[in-house]
């Protein structure tokens, strides 16, 4: 089985390492659908230093954990087995933490378009001529993930590491997204959703004026 060939990312341009880049991890312990438990960690190591505007902030070989959030091993039905993981922050020369976080969370095999249509073509042909063969695919068992110790993997960075101009080193986690159950920060008053709880104020009525009554003219003479 083919497996994918992390790439890291280039050497951050001046002084900032930007949020999302990718560092290489190498593994110390062996990740397996089969016998990783979650709960455990497994070691690894930082296969290239981290520079920035010169300065190294987190040496090659600078140790960081994998937690194994959840396993399940291959089983019969062609069922393949998977491993949750994720990367415990990474520890820098000056004992602050960067967060990581993996691209892929859930580590299981691959399996090609062309093994998927290979395994159609051989179940059909199966059907037809093996007597008793949709038994046999119920007990065909699948396959277990392997990551073994000295593997690549590969890890995004959670935050933006800038170097000032004073030799401090700043590291910026983005904002938090904005829930859709929070209302929006408006620019203009407005109106409340409901009454505001309290005693009722009365409003004054206004006054009305009367509207005068026409005075009979002297020349109108008297009705019967």
């Amino acid at each position: 089985m083919p497996k994918p060939t992390p790439s890291e990312s280039a050497p951050p341009p001046g002084n900032v390492l930007p949020f999302d880049s990718t560092l290489l991890f190498v593994l110390d312990d062996p990740i397996s659908s089969k016998s990783s438990k979650g709960g455990s960690l497994v070691r690894a190591h930082l296969k290239a230093p981290i520079v920035i505007a010169g300065r190294t902030i987190a040496a090659a070989g600078a140790p960081v954990e994998i937690r194994i959030l959840d396993s399940s091993a291959a089983d019969i039905a062609d069922t393949y087995g998977f491993v949750d993981i994720y990367f415990e922050p990474l520890k820098l020369g000056d004992g602050r933490m960067l967060p990581l976080r993996t691209p892929i969370s859930r580590l299981s095999p691959s399996v090609s378009a062309g093994h998927e249509s290979t395994v159609a073509a051989e179940d059909t042909a199966g059907d037809i001529f093996v007597p008793y063969y949709s038994l046999w695919q119920i007990f065909r068992h699948g396959k277990n993930f392997v990551l073994g110790a000295g593997s690549v993997l590969p890890a995004k960075t959670e935050a933006t590491v800038t170097a000032r101009a004073n030799g401090a080193i700043a590291i910026a986690t983005p904002q938090p997204l904005i829930q859709s159950s929070e209302p929006p920060n408006a620019t203009f008053p407005v109106m409340p959703l409901a009454t505001p709880y309290g005693p009722a104020v009365a409003t004054p009525r206004p006054r009305t004026t009367p509207s005068p009554t026409p005075s009979p003219s002297p020349d109108a003479s008297p009705s019967p």
